[in-house]
């Protein structure tokens, strides 16, 4: 089984977190977004992934040491990396083909903005897969249409009249990854009218139609990362599943310290007179005073002071003592009360 990750995008929504880093490689607790998004497929998965294939932007983004980082998440999964480029972003369909050569075999497609909750189990019996999550306003979204048989007939991109409210999640299984390839190889030699892409469920409409089965699985939780309030509703929802592994007792503190989990403190941290949580996680390094921190994630090698914070993001090498309740602050960043 390979699992191919298109991550070409630079994550603009997210900023200032992505104007250094890529959203994918953006921490949630212990781990990137995009290790999360693996961690989630492979948990209960029988089959082995022999190779993960990251589809990355331009080099002067996506540089070495972001290749670096996928190498290293993949080697935790014993898997092989290849990594392709999409310098052009003409679509979902053009991004996969990209990476048209390693299209072989039975694969999984997810993108890195996904992250699901719920078991992912292959079906053998038919042509692929498509992963959902039932939804209120299904004309948001693009949802699958089902036949008699509930298997996928047709994809729908924001009906506007009910059609189903089983929405796409953006994570997919070809039982031979090849007959899409072969399928989006015909519709990249089309001519793009203005304004279109090249899409993905082409590929899929067009096996559909040559009778190929594919049946939707339904999964518990749905997470979006797309811009700063997601990602932390996001973190939400996996500190909760990770109670049971919140620590408190690996930084040192000092005077009054009260935690109120899911609280997840990374190594060489110091507290003083703070109280921290629920819903929060510390990177490495930080040291934290005189505050109070309540669902917010804080990254690596910060600082922060006389604070009451609610909802915020912290950087990386951030230092703050301000009067905000919320704040978004993107690394290397710094604000104190003798600013204006």
């Amino acid at each position: 089984m390979k699992i191919f990750i298109p991550m070409a995008g630079k994550g603009t929504r997210l900023r200032p977190f992505t104007l250094s880093r890529p959203k994918p490689l953006l921490e949630i607790i212990d781990k990137p977004i995009v290790e999360h998004l693996i961690d989630q497929i492979t948990s209960t998965l029988s089959s082995e992934i022999e190779e993960i294939v990251y589809i990355l932007g331009d080099e002067a983004y996506f540089d070495s040491k972001v290749v670096d980082s996928l190498i290293l998440i993949s080697e935790k999964y014993n898997a092989k990396t290849k990594i392709y480029r999409q310098l052009d972003k003409l679509g979902t369909g053009h991004a996969i083909m990209c990476a048209e050569e390693s299209l072989s075999g039975p694969a999984i497609i997810a993108y890195a903005d996904t992250m699901i909750q719920g078991k992912i189990e292959i079906d053998l019996k038919v042509d692929g897969m498509i992963w959902v999550k039932k939804v209120e306003n299904p004309s948001s979204y693009g949802v699958v249409n089902l036949d008699k048989e509930s298997n996928i007939k047709e994809l729908i991109e924001k009906p506007k009249d009910f059609i189903s409210d089983l929405a796409v999640v953006g994570i997919y299984y070809f039982k031979e990854s090849s007959l899409l390839r072969d399928e989006l190889k015909l519709h990249l030699k089309e001519k793009l009218e203005p304004g279109k892409e090249y899409l993905l469920n082409y590929g899929i409409e067009k096996m559909i139609e040559n009778n190929k089965i594919f049946k939707p699985q339904e999964i518990v939780t749905w997470m979006d990362c797309g811009t700063p309030q997601l990602l932390l509703e996001s973190a939400k929802i996996i500190m909760k599943s990770k109670e049971k592994d919140s620590n408190e007792n690996n930084f040192t503190q000092e005077g009054t310290v009260i935690v109120n989990h899911p609280v997840f403190i990374g190594e060489n941290v110091y507290v003083k007179d703070s109280t921290i949580g629920p819903n929060v996680s510390i990177g490495d390094n930080c040291v934290i005073s005189d505050s109070s921190i309540q669902a917010s994630l804080i990254y690596r090698d910060s600082s922060i002071s006389n604070a009451n914070i609610k909802n915020s993001i912290l950087g990386i090498n951030c230092n703050y003592d301000g009067s905000h309740k919320e704040i978004f602050l993107g690394d290397y960043s710094q604000i104190n009360n003798n600013e204006k």
